[in-house]
């Protein structure tokens, strides 16, 4: 595999996964099966055609981003090296974590919400979390190798940012359901549906997924610096 630009391959995962999202948005909102205003992300491939597309371009994309994983462990070896401590197990620890990450991703978005509501949300924890530590490291250590990147920095503060507001909306919106009479994980076993009215947590639920979706991919863009002329 060492004929692959990393480079290129980033901008494929990272162009691929953004346009996926989307596409499917898109799609699926104009169909009108899927509520325009602000759907869940996981929401949205509950049909055809847009489910083997959510599946294809996200497997596609998230799969990339375990190879380049790979690749930023072997970039990020010199840098651990010299900062010292224990920045080198660190660096070992954070391939570990966001390849285990990438796995999950790609079962979450192969096993959707509305049929494996378990798996599912379990895996995309899994993969949110992986893929903000490994941001925060790479970040970390990059600034500490005099490499640091202001849209960088503000891509992983945002990340963070969204995930907890995430958390947060959504305990409220349970909160909501529970005092309407249903348990509160009604939700995860009951995706919302286009013809449902949505509350005001739910819908900034979903402003924050997407917030937090989305700063992955403009931290990523930031990194094509590093892969210059490197291969995979």
């Amino acid at each position: 595999m060492g004929n692959i630009d990393a480079k290129r391959l980033l901008e494929l995962s990272s162009g691929l996964g953004a346009l996926t999202l989307v596409t499917t948005y898109l799609v699926s909102t104009t169909s009108g099966r899927v509520a325009p205003f602000i759907p869940i992300i996981s929401e949205m491939p509950f049909a055809e055609p847009e489910s083997s597309l959510f599946s294809a371009g996200l497997t596609v994309s998230i799969f990339c981003f375990i190879l380049l994983t790979q690749t930023f462990h072997r970039i990020f070896g010199p840098m651990a090296r010299e900062a010292g401590g224990n920045y080198e197990s660190w660096n070992d620890l954070i391939r570990i974590m966001a390849s285990f990450g990438g796995v999950c991703g790609i079962i979450t978005v192969n096993f959707h919400w509305n049929i494996h509501p378990v798996l599912h949300g379990v895996t995309a924890g899994v993969l949110f979390t992986s893929f903000l530590i490994w941001g925060t490291f790479a970040n970390h250590l990059l600034e500490k190798s005099g490499k640091g990147h202001d849209i960088r920095r503000l891509a992983v503060y945002a990340g963070w940012g969204f995930y907890a507001l995430m958390i947060v909306f959504s305990g409220l919106d349970s909160q909501e359901l529970v005092e309407d009479g249903h348990g509160f994980f009604y939700r995860l076993d009951n995706p919302p549906t286009v013809n449902q009215e949505r509350s005001t947590y739910l819908n900034l639920t979903a402003f924050c997924e997407w917030g937090m979706v989305f700063s992955f991919y403009i931290g990523a863009f930031t990194y094509r610096r590093e892969l210059e002329r490197t291969s995979i």
